[in-house]
């Protein structure tokens, strides 16, 4: 397995982990589910991790991606400055995270603030990160910058005859 194929793998983890992860936080603030609010600060952490894994896979898969036919520079730069930006707010979540597991198991308690906090840093983070993916699924997904090219209707008209829009 290459950086490429690392870079696609946990790039995934990052923004499904972030996300499904603020969605469990939301609940868990709802709720006041201790276990609820443990597990999105696990899962918090280890969208953290993915994402580093994923920022540092990232050279590696560029050079697999930059020299293939249709794949824009400019892509993977303004997807690059992006990711550069987006890792330090998914770093701040995953630290705040490990920092709320340890205090919850020295002392078992938070300050209801310290999760409207991480709630917001993670509502950020997640759209962040969606958006650092989307970037860069433009690299080498055509259909969704629009530029694809038209499918073809599999209909060809018979030989001598043209075909003509009714």
């Amino acid at each position: 397995m290459d950086a490429t194929h690392l870079h696609l793998l946990f790039n995934h983890v990052g923004i499904l982990g972030l996300l499904f992860s603020a969605c469990i936080l939301l609940v868990a603030i709802l709720l006041k589910s201790g276990i609820l609010k443990r597990t999105a600060m696990t899962g918090f952490v280890i969208a953290a991790v993915a994402a580093a894994v994923t920022m540092n896979t990232g050279e590696g898969a560029e050079e697999t991606v930059e020299h293939i036919s249709g794949v824009a520079e400019a892509a993977i730069h303004e997807h690059e400055e992006a990711a550069e930006s987006t890792i330090w707010l998914v770093g701040v979540c995953g630290l705040l995270s490990l920092i709320g597991l340890i205090f919850y198991f020295l002392s078992r308690t938070m300050p209801a603030a310290f999760y409207g906090l991480l709630l917001l840093v993670s509502l950020v983070a997640s759209a962040m990160i969606f958006n650092t993916g989307r970037l860069g699924g433009l690299i080498r997904h055509t259909e969704l910058s629009g530029t694809a090219p038209a499918p073809d209707s599999g209909h060809t008209a018979p030989a001598g005859e043209e075909e003509h829009a009714d």
